[in-house]
């Protein structure tokens, strides 16, 4: 286990339709999240696999939110992570990686204004630009589930850590196990 030594018991968080919700009033234009993710959802039963990460109002999907999950059957490219700002979900991004089902996989988000990137296990897997068009009264986080609570994630999320500016290259790889 990467995260425990001397015997001690490391617990992920398991997720089977439901997320959790998160607060962050200081969380800017400039932000990363860093979390494991192991998916136990076939890429190939709902539209989306699941979404592991959304930043919008609570049981909303608005015009100002970061959506991250995996893709399913309604795109072109099921099984790799997918990423929407705002309200239309088809006008979204698509990673290079296939995403194994039943493995860990590592995961980090960056936003520096409106450049976004997200890296897979230490690899640049996803890069795009989005308005950074984030109200001052939204502060809400989601992992395991989007923002208005549709195709939640089925598997295990684990060492979430939420930053309040974007990571650069170095933090990046220093937070991938090798």
């Amino acid at each position: 286990d990467y995260f425990c030594e001397d015997g001690e018991k490391n617990r992920s968080e398991h997720f089977v339709d439901d997320r959790l919700r998160a607060r962050d009033s200081d969380l800017g234009d400039d932000y990363s999240i860093s979390l494991w993710f192991w998916n136990g959802m076939p890429n190939d039963r709902r539209a989306e696999t699941g979404w592991l990460f959304s930043r919008d109002f609570d049981y909303a999907l608005g015009n100002h939110g970061d959506h991250l999950g995996i893709s399913g059957t309604t795109s072109p490219l099921p099984g790799r992570l997918m990423f929407f700002h705002g309200a239309d979900s088809t006008v979204s991004v698509y990673g290079k990686a296939e995403i194994p089902r039943w493995t860990w996989t590592h995961l980090v988000f960056t936003r520096k204004g409106e450049f976004i990137t997200v890296h897979l296990n230490g690899k640049l897997d996803l890069e795009t630009e989005a308005p950074a068009d984030f109200p001052e009264q939204l502060d809400r986080l989601f992992f395991g589930g989007r923002s208005d609570n549709a195709n939640n994630f089925e598997g295990r999320l684990d060492e979430i850590a939420v930053f309040d500016r974007a990571l650069n290259a170095k933090e990046i790889e220093a937070l991938t196990v090798k």
